[in-house]
């Protein structure tokens, strides 16, 4: 008697089979990274008294890093530069600014 691979035997449940891991800090490296930089905030609380005040803080502090922060992972424009494709026009204008101070 033998079995089948497990991929045929989920398939027959109808289930997927996935190589992700749920609760393990390896599977998203770009929400990791952004779960770090918002934890290492100054402003960043010990607790929040309730959902409606880390929702709170997270609508301040999601746009301020997508729009005000840049970012050294990405060459240093802002998520939001590079994710509307506007990296094209503003990495050239920012290399002409820094060729003129140095």
């Amino acid at each position: 008697m033998t079995s089948q691979p497990v991929a045929f035997l989920l398939s027959d449940r109808g289930l997927t089979k996935t190589h992700s891991r749920p609760h393990v800090s390896g599977d998203s490296p770009f929400s990791e990274s952004r779960f770090k930089t918002l934890k290492y905030r100054p402003e960043f609380p010990d607790r929040f008294g309730s959902i409606h005040d880390a929702r709170g803080f997270c609508q301040v502090f999601f746009p301020c890093c997508n729009t005000g922060h840049h970012h050294s992972g990405i060459g240093l424009p802002t998520p939001a530069v590079l994710h509307y494709g506007r990296a094209e026009d503003v990495v050239p204008r920012r290399q002409q600014v820094l060729s003129q101070a140095y």
